[in-house]
Formats: C-alpha cells, structure tokens, sequence
C-alpha cells in the first residue's frame, strides 16, 4: 500500500466547483482507497492505493469524480517519497520559514519545457522568482500574493498545461498528514 498525496485543480468547499471533502472522501473509500484523509481545505486529501500510482491514480480518481459529481477537474497526486523530496528540494526554503503564505507550489502532470520555464521568468514583474524544479514550480512572492503577477492563469498560458497551486502553508500541512 503506497500513500499519496492527492490534489484537485480548482475545488473548494465555496464557490463555483463545490463539493464537501466528505463526499470527496466517501467516494474515494468507495473505490478502494485506504487511510483516505482530507487536508486543509476540500480539493487536499491524503490516502493509500493498494494498487494505482501516478497517471492510472490520477486518472482514476479524475473519472470517478466526473461520473459522480459531474465535476471535472484535473487531480495532481505524488507519492508520500516525491511529496516529502518536494518539500526537501524548496529551493526558497529560507524565504518560506519566514514567509510560508507567500510561497506556493504549482503542481504540474510533466515536466515543464525549460524554454516555456524561460518564458514564464520573463513574464514577472517586481519582486516574484521562480524556478521549475520536476514537475513542481516553486514560486515566491515578496510582495504578497495579491501584489504578485504570478499567478495559475500565467503559469498555465506560459507553460500550456494545467496546474493547481497550494501555499507552503498547506505544503507542510499534508506533509504532516504522510506523518499521521
């Protein structure tokens, strides 16, 4: 049994893509997956597959979610060893001890292109840095992320992929959930 983290692109307990983490959890436990624990906030779980890693658990948990929810949506899952090695390899670790809110992840399903990365650096303004790092792109935001012209939109057009972001805050929350 390998644990995971899992990730939805744009669900939440408000707004416009709504479903309770307990629905979420429930048709999850429905498919077979053990120790199914939700994170922070509704689109964060963490849980164990007997079977399914990578791509086949994405696609998994993506097709579930449409037949049950009609909810389509893009699932970022890791390993508990990749989630841990992200959280390791932050190439901002300094910046996020003192400032975890201003510092996110986008998740990503490949590897981005080292050109397309180029670009995105182009296209920031003030203060953000970034940098691609797997299929993750640690970014900092010196200037809060309201004062910041990175954002999923920019990181999806530069990269042409869809992403999903989360704050380092929410970063050491799951990890914490692997410990559990």
């Amino acid at each position: 049994m390998s644990q995971h983290v899992v990730l939805l692109r744009g669900v939440s307990a408000a707004g416009g893509r709504q479903v309770a983490a307990e629905d979420i959890s429930a048709l999850l436990v429905e498919l077979g997956f053990a120790d199914v624990r939700p994170g922070p906030k509704a689109g964060e779980l963490v849980l164990g597959s007997p079977e399914l890693t990578g791509p086949d658990l994405q696609a998994r948990i993506e097709t579930a979610l449409m037949e049950r929810f009609s909810l389509r949506t893009d699932v970022h899952a890791r390993t508990a060893s990749a989630w841990r090695a992200m959280v390791a390899a932050n190439p901002y670790a300094e910046f996020a001890a003192n400032d975890p809110g201003w510092t996110t992840v986008f998740f990503l399903k490949d590897t981005p292109d080292k050109k397309a990365v180029g670009a995105l650096r182009a296209a920031l303004r003030g203060r953000d840095q970034l940098r691609a790092e797997s299929r993750q792109v640690y970014a900092i935001q010196p200037d809060g992320p309201r004062g910041s012209t990175l954002t999923s939109a920019l990181v999806e057009k530069t990269l042409g992929a869809r992403v999903t972001g989360r704050p380092w805050t929410t970063i050491l929350a799951l990890e914490t959930l692997l410990e559990a």
